[in-house]
């Protein structure tokens, strides 16, 4: 298990594409250009704390976006022939983000960026499958979040791919497709609903 490099970029989309769809392209382009990922790599080398500053230097400027990005994680796992067998992309949740904004909280939208992350896509190819590999990978991406004091994991799964047992072993608990769960009142004292879009089911696992 390592950070996705740049020369992975095309094989990490190629990757991604078998679990969603609905990966940005900026993502796979911050791969390639070496900036996805950038600022936890500051944050596990100087702390958590070191990700606050350049946030909100961001937020000021208006490049939220780059700070989405260097706040993602593209994680890979390579076999043992130095192939990329597997991919995870776990990024900021921007409709959390979001929700947050228009539920009156401006001063705590940020810090949603840096105590909630979303699993946007996990993927391992065809002919690796039922060596851990996606365990391993959903395992590492606890690991370096939590040391980095973020509070929440969480993701969506289309209902007909039935991936409720799957992330209930690893961890998680897996909401049925109506359900919702507060993610607001940690950060704002009042609750505020979490649940997956239309066609998918949440999953998702406090620290």
């Amino acid at each position: 298990m390592r950070l996705a490099r740049p020369e992975d970029g095309e094989r990490f989309g190629e990757l991604l594409a078998l679990a969603t769809e609905a990966i940005e392209q900026p993502y796979i382009d911050g791969v390639t250009s070496g900036r996805c990922g950038e600022w936890l790599l500051d944050g596990l080398s100087k702390g958590g704390e070191a990700l606050t500053e350049p946030l909100v230097r961001a937020a000021a400027g208006g490049r939220l976006q780059d700070g989405a990005l260097a706040l993602s994680l593209p994680l890979v796992a390579e076999d043992r022939d130095g192939t990329l067998a597997g991919a995870l992309l776990a990024l900021p949740p921007g409709t959390v983000v979001k929700t947050v904004r228009e539920a009156g909280y401006e001063q705590h939208a940020l810090l949603a960026m840096l105590k909630y992350v979303k699993i946007k896509g996990l993927a391992v190819d065809d002919g690796a499958r039922g060596r851990g590999l996606g365990g391993a990978l959903l395992k590492r991406c606890a690991e370096i979040y939590w040391q980095l004091d973020f509070m929440l994991l969480f993701g969506e799964f289309e209902i007909e791919r039935a991936l409720g047992p799957y992330y209930a072993r690893h961890g998680f608990t897996v909401l049925n497709p109506d359900q919702t769960t507060d993610v607001g009142f940690v950060l704002t004292g009042r609750p505020i609903a979490l649940g997956a879009g239309p066609g998918e089911q949440l999953f998702f696992r406090w620290k």
